[in-house]
């Protein structure tokens, strides 16, 4: 009875004993097991995050493109989407032995205006007859020269000197106004509106619009530098 106990205690110490040694094993495959799926779904992940980060770039770059082309157009013009960043587009080189003039008036009722100096590259905007356009540039190609002129504060573009002429119109509409003296711009073509902005003396603004009011004065509407519309007294500025 006595053996037949102790084989019995002898049996049951021993699986306790494997008992001990199997399952510290078990977990500690486990353990690596688990481990190995942590490090793979990381893999997994890391070229989406680069992809992510990438995309929400180019989103930012496109968001911006599309804020600077609405404002052109709200600036005047009929504005199209610039040749895509991949393709750089080459800057024309100007002609220094060619006088180069302030201003070109448009000769028809359909001028464009490209984004290089030849016919092939995209229309950023399109002008009847007699509209002034201010010449910051001007590139002699094979056929004729090229004047870079301004659309808007933000928006340059090239004409064909085909058409356009230097010779100011009669009727020619202005591209310019320059102020005689420091003038407010009003939000109104009168002196009972409010000021929105006070410009000093020989501040180039853009010319937007006239207009004749009840007392028969002539108001230019116009646009600062600083993006502002407005009104400005004909009689304290000059048309260019």
């Amino acid at each position: 009875m006595k053996k037949k106990l102790l084989g019995t205690i002898g049996a049951v110490l021993g699986l306790s004993l494997l008992f001990t040694i199997t399952v510290p094993s078990a977990t500690k495959a486990n353990s690596n097991l688990l481990l190995a799926s942590v490090e793979w779904v990381q893999a997994q992940l890391n070229p989406i995050n680069t992809k992510v980060v990438a995309l929400e770039k180019q989103v930012a770059e496109q968001d911006a493109m599309i804020k600077q082309l609405q404002k052109a157009v709200a600036e005047g013009g009929t504005v199209v989407t610039p040749p895509s960043t991949t393709t750089p587009t080459p800057t024309p080189t100007p002609d220094p032995s060619t006088g180069l003039p302030t201003t070109v008036y448009t000769t028809s009722s359909n001028v464009k205006v490209h984004s290089g100096a030849t016919r092939d590259y995209k229309v950023v905007a399109t002008y009847g007859a007699d509209k002034g356009l201010a010449v910051i540039d001007q590139h002699k190609s094979t056929i004729g020269i090229w004047y870079r002129v301004e659309v808007s504060t933000t928006v340059k573009g090239w004409v064909f000197s085909g058409d356009v002429t230097t010779t100011k119109p009669s009727n020619v509409v202005p591209s310019e106004v320059v102020t005689k003296q420091a003038v407010n711009v009003r939000k109104g073509a009168t002196t009972n509106y409010q000021s929105i902005e006070l410009v000093a003396k020989g501040t180039s603004l853009k010319y937007l619009d006239t207009f004749k009011n009840a007392n028969g004065e002539i108001w230019y509407n116009v646009q600062t530098a600083k993006g502002n519309k407005g009104w400005v007294l004909s009689t304290l500025t000059e048309v260019k």
